[in-house]
């Protein structure tokens, strides 16, 4: 299968899928955006069909490309192995990178996770790709993804880590301010499209919460104007602890949380052991914010 393809080429089509763009695959190798693609354009040409698709918002890998992406990937483990075998006074241990996919709602806990991981395996690197684009891991740009969705593709394998529970919150001192607060009084921080899309942003507008004064694209920043004062959100118990909660009668539904990755990907020790990882870290963090 990849007969045709040499390590240089291997590794070049291995940065693309890591990376999703010709310009930062590049900025990984040390070598110009335009070598990238010319070099891509010469193995397609080799191998008598497309490896990568492109697009305007980057690219991704046709089922040829990602088959040798999967060589890539052996290999490069192979050479590790070799690595480590020759030095001497060492036993194997494990190294490598995981490139991680999460909403920015899961930072906190990939973080933890990698904190713990690289502790225990220090040859090892995390690399966390803030991102609410569900197609990266099946395009083979991250290693590891959570989601709040179950898209049902077959290639992947899918992790249930349990529901994480909503309600409505506020700043303690704003809720003194108005007393008598209602849902139709109350106005919410609102998310900008596509998260206003979100089932529970959904259940609190029809349930009254509608009149936004502030709307903003970041649940960071939605989480920073409750914080402040300004209005009132729609927020997972668990980042709101110190936040009062209001509208506790509103039928704000929970969010599913899966933990998501390739079967080739699991075949490599060091992201297995990842995944292992940040399965206990998100199973703790979703209890913890569920009692």
């Amino acid at each position: 299968m990849a007969s045709q393809a040499n390590w240089d080429d291997l590794r070049l089509l291995l940065a693309v899928s890591r990376r999703g763009s010709f310009l930062q695959a590049g900025q990984l190798l040390g070598i110009a955006a335009s070598t990238v693609s010319r070099r891509l354009t010469q193995l397609e040409a080799a191998l008598g069909e497309p490896l990568v698709e492109r697009g305007v918002e980057g690219c991704w890998l046709t089922s040829r490309g990602q088959s040798l992406v999967d060589v890539a990937l052996a290999a490069e483990a192979g050479l590790r192995r070799q690595t480590f075998a020759s030095l001497p006074g060492r036993q194997a241990e494990l190294s490598g990178s995981v490139l991680v996919s999460a909403g920015e709602g899961f930072s906190s806990s990939v973080l933890e996770a990698a904190s713990r991981f690289t502790a225990l395996h220090p040859r090892c690197s995390v690399e966390l790709q803030l991102s609410a684009e569900f197609h990266k891991i099946v395009r083979g740009v991250a290693d590891v993804a959570v989601r709040t969705a179950h898209l049902g593709e077959p290639s992947l394998i899918y992790k249930s880590i349990g529901r994480v529970a909503y309600g409505v919150f506020a700043q303690a001192s704003y809720v003194e301010r108005l007393p008598g607060l209602t849902p139709a009084t109350a106005p919410p921080i609102g998310l900008l499209p596509p998260l206003d899309m979100l089932p529970q942003m959904r259940a609190a507008k029809a349930a009254g919460l509608a009149r936004a004064q502030i709307s903003v694209n970041s649940f960071t920043a939605q989480l920073e104007a409750v914080r402040r004062g300004l209005g009132v959100g729609v927020l997972p118990r668990i980042l709101a602890r110190d936040l009062v909660e209001v509208f506790a009668q509103l039928p704000i539904p929970d969010l599913e949380v899966y933990l998501v990755s390739r079967p080739q990907a699991l075949k490599q020790a060091h992201i297995k052991c990842f995944f292992g990882i940040l399965e206990q870290v998100l199973l703790e963090s979703v209890s913890e914010g569920n009692d």
